[in-house]
């Protein structure tokens, strides 16, 4: 039988597992914190807005407080503890899982691909690279082997931009169908460019030469690690986070629970099946206190954030400024069990402020109570970005309670 759980008890489940409820490690933190973060939510995924912080950064702050963030630099780059992958989107991973991703990566001799591609989809930015510049997908794979690790810019014969700022140049489209297949892994990033070497000198031998698992075998661990990490979801969910079709999410759940290694669950208000555990840690209420950046495990599946905590979020970078209901790059604030706010922030790195564009508290809360424990979130935040002072803009109906609280 279905476990049955109440909204309340799904918002505590899905908080306890992405490790949010309750207070930081009260020590400095070390990169084995960093890296039992990540293990824990599984991926982490990678986005290059630097308004406030990159998002990459900011789950391992919302989880372990103020931290060193070279130590995730260090964990990818140097200890190769995680590596750069397409999952739900760009993501750090796990090494150990780089297994789960090889069938998507593909195991078909490059050749054959290259010509089957060019072949089904003639009009494919690699097909018609290959075409216009034949041998050139070859010839990129070998000055890397040659010349060690590059940009995609450091190519010769890499080109101009194709078009417009995000039009990809050959050598941009060669190195990115490379990583795709997995020839080339990212073995450095530096000022956010993607460096690129053969895999066999990124990911370590133990992970790379192991068994290639099935696609079936594959999707079916995903799907464990997707409820681990969530706590409570769908088949959608958890599909959704490893970038796995529905009908193969389905499928892959009812065989994990018929291995007792998951339970299917009944969530108040849910029209859909639900997953969870085998075993839920606990049921209790939670005291969770985090500011989460828009690609946060717990926050970026916009749907199931709105089922779970009848929050509508939606990021509004591309909506014009006059336009915004928020702002340009929003924190959701949890708080206890609740989300309870939304912050507009941005990082005035010349003048030493973090600077709250605006703060929005949800309906029926207490504006003073939510702005005192974001007051203290914010100033955490700030020492971790290495700034003086919070500052306060004008927008928002919690921005009065804010100002005053941290003046407090």
């Amino acid at each position: 039988m279905p476990i049955t759980l109440s909204k309340q008890e799904a918002k505590r489940v899905a908080i306890r597992a992405q490790s949010l409820a309750g207070e930081r490690p009260d020590k400095q933190i070390t990169i084995d914190d960093v890296s039992g973060s990540i293990r824990a939510m599984g991926l982490l995924q990678i986005d290059s807005v630097n308004v406030c912080e990159r998002s990459h950064y900011v789950p391992l702050f919302s989880r372990l407080g103020d931290y060193d963030r070279n130590l995730l630099d260090k964990l990818a780059y140097e200890d190769k503890s995680v590596f750069e992958t397409w999952a739900h989107a760009a993501c750090f991973v796990p090494v150990e899982h780089h297994q789960l991703f090889r069938q998507r990566m593909g195991t078909e001799d490059l050749t054959k691909r290259v010509a089957r591609l060019v072949k089904e989809k003639p009009n494919h930015r690699v097909s018609k690279l290959v075409t216009e510049k034949p041998g050139f997908l070859e010839e990129v794979l070998e000055q890397v082997r040659e010349r060690g690790m590059l940009t995609a810019s450091e190519l010769n014969g890499a080109g101009k931009r194709a078009g417009p700022w995000w039009g990809h140049t050959s050598g941009k489209i060669a190195m990115e169908w490379h990583f795709s297949v997995g020839s080339v892994s990212i073995a450095d990033r530096k000022n956010f460019a993607r460096y690129y070497d053969l895999t066999e000198r990124v990911i370590p031998e133990e992970h790379l030469n192991g068994t290639t698992l099935s696609t079936v075998d594959a999707h079916r661990e995903m799907m464990r690690l997707a409820v681990t990490a969530h706590g409570v979801g769908t088949a959608a969910d958890f599909g959704n986070y490893y970038h796995v079709k529905k009908r193969d999410a389905e499928a892959r759940l009812a065989e994990l629970v018929d291995q007792g290694l998951i339970q299917s669950a009944q969530v108040e208000d849910w029209d859909e099946a639900a997953y969870v555990p085998s075993e839920l840690v606990s049921l209790e209420p939670t005291n969770a206190r985090a500011l989460l950046t828009p690609f946060d495990p717990l926050v970026w599946n916009r749907d199931r954030i709105e089922r779970i905590f009848d929050f509508f979020y939606r990021i509004e970078i591309y909506v014009p400024e006059k336009k915004r209901q928020y702002g340009y790059y929003v924190y959701p604030f949890v708080l206890g069990e609740e989300i309870v706010a939304r912050v507009d922030l941005k990082a005035e790195r010349d003048k030493g402020i973090l600077r709250v564009k605006g703060a929005f508290a949800e309906e029926m809360q207490d504006h003073e109570y939510v702005a005192a424990h974001l007051a203290e979130e914010l100033r955490l935040m700030a020492t971790w970005l290495g700034l003086k002072r919070v500052g306060t803009g004008r927008k928002g109906n919690l921005m009065p309670a804010l100002r005053s609280a941290l003046k407090g």
